[in-house]
């Protein structure tokens, strides 16, 4: 039995992929593993640090945004009769959030996106899913959805 974990975002990258998953790899008896890691640490300032009320509303903003992810998961679970799981964790550093829950929970395989949120960030930042497939000792499978364009 292998033990899969997709990490996701808002992205329709996301989403595609683990569509792709479902579809394309996924053997009856593999356990599925989803996981969104909230990192509105990234977005708050570095230096005054955000107050306690901003700190409340981005954590209010990303609830909803999990709870939004978790139902699509549940509804493609569904359609492909899977019984997967949905963790929701956060962290400063997703890639690394991301590389300790597949070590966490034994996964034998990481299948992500390509592409997360924001163009400014993953210049600054680094690519999530490049880093991921940098540290994980595992294999790393990266969905490039279909309408995404190549940009040097």
């Amino acid at each position: 039995m292998a033990v899969i974990l997709i990490p996701l975002d808002s992205s329709k990258s996301s989403e595609y992929c683990l569509e792709f998953y479902m579809q394309y790899l996924h053997r009856e008896g593999n356990e599925v593993h989803t996981l969104y890691v909230a990192d509105y640490f990234g977005d708050v300032g570095v230096l005054e640090g955000p107050s306690p009320g901003r700190i409340r509303q981005l954590e209010e903003e990303d609830r909803q945004k999990a709870s939004a992810i978790e139902a699509a998961v549940v509804k493609i679970f569904q359609s492909h009769n899977v019984n997967g799981k949905f963790t929701r964790l956060s962290a400063k550093e997703a890639w690394h959030k991301i590389v300790q829950h597949a070590k966490a929970i034994n996964a034998t395989m990481i299948v992500m996106g390509s592409r997360g949120q924001g163009k400014l960030r993953r210049t600054v930042m680094g690519s999530v899913s490049e880093s991921v497939l940098h540290h994980s000792d595992i294999p790393v499978v990266i969905c490039k959805h279909p309408t995404e364009k190549h940009h040097h």
